[in-house]
């Protein structure tokens, strides 16, 4: 049986939040105002749509705003979950993010703030009025799930690359390892792309466990977009496509 929708949009978040974050414009030409739409199928049904934006700065912490709703078949129930990850452009690095989501008249909030000076994570949980405190240790390089894919993005991506990058979880941290696998022409409703296939292994666990090793690919270009993921988890495949881009350079909408 297909999982209930609010487990697939909170697959669809933690797949997306993998996209979610940006790096300098010397690293790979993508600025703010950059703004990434993406379609995501559940078991090959169209169950939601999404946006990842770059807005304006705030000294060198650029808030990226990743967002996604149901859509298709999935529409009747109303999903929505609006996350912002803030950016260090200078140390390539997290501050922190924030996450408002609504799940079925469910609504919760939750925000990490990162401490790289003492090494300390501090993650605060609310829901239905009654709020959760936690700190965690936090190595001075882990990105989290919201940056940690899309720094890839600042890496010289080429056949046979490989590349690692510490990632904080509240569990402990990990490694995370990616490899380029090859370069292949993938074909969205944004256009066709020549992108680099990077296989990517992740530690999610539960509902999130991985099957096999995600996929991503970028398009071969400066820029480095994000044009697909596929994933296959405990509860099912999901696959992300871009459906629209529009460059850095402007500000961005929230």
């Amino acid at each position: 049986m297909p999982a209930p929708l609010s487990t697939r949009a909170r697959i669809a978040l933690a797949t997306l939040a993998l996209l979610a974050a940006p790096a300098a414009r010397a690293a790979g030409g993508f600025a703010p105002g950059e703004q990434i739409d993406f379609t995501i199928d559940y078991l090959g049904i169209r169950t939601g749509e999404a946006s990842i934006v770059v807005g304006e700065p705030a000294g060198t912490i650029w808030p990226v705003i990743a967002k996604a709703r149901t859509d298709g078949l999935a529409s009747i129930v109303d999903i929505r979950e609006h996350f912002v990850s803030y950016w260090d452009s200078e140390r390539r690095l997290p501050r922190g993010s924030d996450l408002q989501a609504i799940e079925v008249g469910d609504r919760h909030s939750d925000s990490a703030r990162f401490d790289r000076d003492t090494g300390k994570a501090t993650i605060r949980i609310t829901r239905r009025g009654n709020r959760v405190e936690n700190t965690y240790p936090l190595d001075p390089e882990a990105q989290d799930f919201a940056s940690s894919l899309l720094w890839l993005r600042t890496q010289p991506l080429a056949e046979g690359g490989r590349y690692e990058i510490p990632v904080f979880t509240t569990k402990g941290t990990f490694l995370l390892q990616a490899a380029v696998v090859g370069r292949e022409k993938v074909e969205t409703r944004a256009g066709t792309f020549d992108a680099w296939k990077l296989e990517v292994r992740t530690a999610f666990e539960g509902n999130f466990a991985s099957k096999r090793d995600t996929f991503i690919w970028f398009s071969a270009d400066d820029h480095r977009i994000p044009v697909r993921v596929s994933a296959e988890v405990a509860l099912g495949s999901i696959v992300v496509n871009l459906s629209g881009y529009r460059p850095g350079g402007r500000l961005a909408r929230n």
